[in-house]
């Protein structure tokens, strides 16, 4: 909550009627207390609503194919949005896969991202369980594919 909407708050508190002085000083007094922990925020983003229109389809680049002999398995780098790439690859690698490295988005400067800490001001005490419920859906999807002995970095 912003200081001006809880300011606001505060007023419409002090205004009702029906309210003793004492309860009034309690709900006021809650309204300022120091709040601490992560709060999981499920709010669909923009990236979501596409994946609902269209699923992404990856395609491979043969210049870019990192092969380690013809008897190992070829590996997969996927460049792009990693909801998306985590979305396709839980219809073919679920289950199946040791290493997963994402390199989350945190302090990208990049005014198209999606997630940017110039949207998220920097006094709202919230900002870290925003980045993290924005990582959480990632993170779920990522679980998904890994083997047993799997690993996320």
């Amino acid at each position: 909550m912003r200081k001006d909407e809880k300011h606001e708050l505060i007023n419409k508190l002090k205004s009702l009627e029906s309210l003793s002085t004492d309860e009034r000083s309690y709900l006021i007094d809650l309204l300022n207390q120091k709040k601490y922990g992560l709060v999981w925020e499920d709010k669909p983003e923009d990236v979501e609503e596409q994946l609902r229109q269209h699923l992404p389809v990856l395609e491979e680049v043969a210049a870019k194919a990192i092969v380690n002999g013809e008897e190992n398995p070829n590996h997969i780098l996927i460049e792009g949005d990693n909801l998306h790439a985590l979305t396709a690859l839980t219809f073919t690698h679920e289950g199946k896969v040791d290493v997963i490295y994402i390199d989350p988005p945190y302090n990208t400067g990049n005014k198209d991202f999606k997630y940017n800490d110039s949207f998220v001001d920097r006094e709202d005490s919230y900002r870290h369980s925003k980045w993290l419920s924005f990582m959480h859906k990632r993170l779920e999807l990522a679980k998904c594919l890994l083997s047993p002995k799997g690993v996320i970095l």
